[in-house]
């Protein structure tokens, strides 16, 4: 006797959470599915949606351990961008005198006993 497809797959047994059998039932009728078509569709979602956000991950820490300026002073990535990107430079530049006029402001907030 022949075997179909299906008697070829995987088999998993599976327990449910009271209620959750109806729910998936509901979202498998709204979608055209069956139950198990269901299941294995929501499965498979997760997975896309892992493999998206690990490929993102990997191409933000490439993008980190390739960036020539992680391990230098804002001084020295100004210069680094003067040629490369002179519109960054001009913006690292303004965000290192908002940060030293910071500084300035809370030490001497600090010194006059206003700020703790």
């Amino acid at each position: 006797m022949a075997k179909y497809p299906s008697q070829l797959q995987d088999k998993f047994n599976l327990r449910l959470p009271d209620g959750m059998k109806d729910i998936i039932a509901e979202r498998a009728k709204a979608n055209g599915r069956s139950i198990n078509s269901e299941i294995i569709q929501m499965l498979q979602n997760v997975i896309d949606e892992d493999e998206r956000m690990d490929s993102i991950i990997a191409t933000d820490e490439e993008k980190m351990l390739s960036d020539p300026t992680l391990e230098m002073t804002t001084e020295e990535r100004i210069e680094y961008y003067k040629e490369i990107d002179p519109a960054k430079a001009e913006m690292l530049k303004l965000q290192q005198k908002q940060w030293e006029e910071t500084t300035t402001l809370i030490h001497d907030l600090v010194n006059k006993g206003l700020l703790k």
